[in-house]
């Protein structure tokens, strides 16, 4: 059981990890936004957006948010597969007592 333990709480530390490097990213994507945008040469507020979103730093910190959320998505999901195998091995377990006792 112990090595069970072991693996769900190193699925868990990952995936924590992830999604806090992801949930940074996505907190922080206004600000570098409208640093990106500030940075535009364009003669309204329209035009620098515009030109912000079309912008190869955006593309990249964009880019990096979504790669952050789904490398969190995939941990969660190995998370829960520790998860389920635990519940299966106590499942096992338990009906093996339920066998002794009552078989």
């Amino acid at each position: 059981m112990n090595e069970l333990v072991e693996k769900w709480r190193i699925r868990a530390a990952e995936w924590l990890d992830l999604q806090e490097a992801a949930d940074i990213l996505r907190e922080t994507k206004n600000d570098v936004f409208a640093e990106i945008m500030s940075a535009q040469d364009g003669s309204s507020i329209a035009e620098r957006d515009r030109l912000a979103r079309l912008s190869p730093e955006w593309k990249e910190f964009r880019d990096k948010m979504l790669d952050a959320e789904a490398k969190a998505r995939r941990a969660r999901m190995r998370l829960k597969y520790e998860q389920m195998m635990f519940d299966s091995w106590r499942t096992e377990n338990a009906n093996a007592r339920t066998e002794r006792i009552h078989g």
